[in-house]
């Protein structure tokens, strides 16, 4: 792992080389197979993973059992939020959809290291700022109630702003997943995943040419209810 790698990664991009030569001094690289877990629900981590390669998903349970997607991750995003908040009960599940390769950060090392406060005292303030509103968004993950179609929606904008290249008629998917990949992604089954799909498709909002599809975000964003948005995709 070197400072180069990390500084590839959009989410890392900004940090300065003192503080990229910081997290690369302390960070350990770890593999998860394919559909293997990062973390439960309720299960307090060692730290935090930042995704250096492949595709992961993070998904709740709502108050009726349903697993709900709530964002796909890709290279650059962190996984492991509650271990910064180890007082949090949480029902976030984080799962390798593909094989994929995570560097592993200490909370104590990542504050003290890379962001240069005490550890105690960041944790104070962070349960003082982040700790009601993390509460918050706990208690809307769990009443959320997504259907199919809006699991699809969500997963494709994820997929488009992290696998993503920019083209005259929207943006084309970098990676290469079949219908049935798709709907285990989203937990579906793959011929109303199929059927999703054709009606975006219908409505302005996807190309498909063969395996390849192509996302019009500002149409799809303007289909999804604004209730099943992900934050980072909200207009």
């Amino acid at each position: 792992m070197t400072i180069t790698h990390l500084a590839k990664l959009k989410d890392l991009a900004e940090l300065s080389p003192d503080r990229l030569l910081a997290l690369t001094n302390r960070i350990s690289v770890h593999r998860f197979a394919k559909r293997s877990l990062i973390y439960r629900e309720g299960q307090l981590g060692d730290g935090l993973y930042i995704m250096l390669s492949g595709i992961a998903k993070l998904t709740c349970l709502n108050r009726k059992g349903e697993r709900v997607l709530l964002e796909v991750l890709g290279p650059g995003d962190v996984v492991g939020i509650p271990s910064l908040l180890p007082d949090v009960r949480h029902q976030l599940r984080c799962e390798a959809f593909t094989d994929c390769r995570l560097g592993l950060l200490g909370v104590k090392e990542l504050v003290e290291g890379v962001v240069g406060l005490p550890f105690g005292d960041f944790g104070v303030a962070l349960r003082l700022t982040m700790g009601r509103w993390w509460h918050l968004l706990v208690r809307h993950a769990d009443s959320m109630t997504q259907n199919l179609g809006e699991r699809v929606g969500i997963a494709l904008l994820d997929l488009g702003s992290k696998f993503g290249a920019q083209d005259e008629r929207g943006t084309i998917l970098n990676v290469r997943l079949t219908y049935q990949e798709i709907a285990d992604l989203v937990d579906g089954q793959r011929q109303s995943v199929s059927i999703c799909l054709k009606k975006l498709a219908r409505e302005g909002a996807l190309i498909q040419e063969g395996r390849r599809l192509i996302i019009l975000p500002k149409q799809l964003q303007a289909i999804l209810s604004p209730n099943c948005m992900p934050d980072s995709q909200a207009v």
